[in-house]
């Protein structure tokens, strides 16, 4: 039985993330990534069963580094450090399409295209729910509900459906065009970096109260 170490681990989850993100989930087999580790396959199977349970394991890595960064701003909007709660929302949505985190924009985006429809596991939700506890839509809800009553945020939407549909849109978006970039029709490549602001500054507009009539 081979040894596991977590220098060999971390070595495999930073390879396999970059082959994933160059090449795609379709194709990247789990014999390009021993290749490109130096190991063996059957090496490669002790430390991760399948490309499914490799992919997994980079995607909640992945996650908890953004996580970290959304909680740190989603701590200063509680603590008032801006003019009022939806421009708090305004620093955490570009935080979303953060070009310094383009990687793992591109890596999600490219595990949730591969494993989507029949291919969702059906453990899915509930393993990374294990791993990761959905702490950020609650929080990202309670923003809502302060902005709500301090009138800065619309109040005839729910607050939970305001955040999720935040926590998706701009990230969902912002990771088409990564993927898109070089083929997307409608517009000027060059013009594709303006478009997720644009996009922020529609939901903010957006989540602006009705003036009174």
């Amino acid at each position: 039985m081979v040894h596991q170490t977590e220098a060999t681990r971390d070595k495999i989850i930073s390879i396999a993330e970059a082959l994933f993100i160059e090449n795609g989930f379709a194709d990247t087999q789990m014999k390009d990534i021993a290749a490109a580790t130096g190991m063996s396959r059957n090496t490669l199977y002790r430390y991760y069963q399948d490309k499914y349970d490799l992919g997994f394991a980079i995607l909640v890595m992945v996650l908890k580094r953004k996580i970290n960064v959304y909680d740190d701003i989603m701590k200063q909007i509680e603590a008032r450090h801006y003019a009022n709660f939806r421009d708090g929302l305004g620093v955490l949505l570009q935080a979303y399409s953060d070009p310094q985190y383009e990687d793992d924009d591109r890596f999600i985006a490219e595990f949730d295209g591969y494993y989507a429809g029949s291919r969702i596991p059906t453990e899915f939700r509930d393993k990374l729910l294990q791993r990761l506890p959905d702490t950020i839509s609650q929080s990202l809800t309670n923003i809502v509900v302060l902005g709500q009553s301090e009138g800065s945020i619309r109040n005839d939407i729910p607050a939970a459906y305001l955040a999720v549909t935040l926590l998706n849109a701009v990230p969902t978006f912002f990771r088409r065009m990564l993927l898109r970039r070089d083929a997307l029709m409608e517009i000027e490549q060059d013009a594709i970096p303006q478009l997720t602001p644009v996009l922020i500054q529609l939901l903010l507009d957006g989540m602006k109260p009705s003036p009174p009539t």
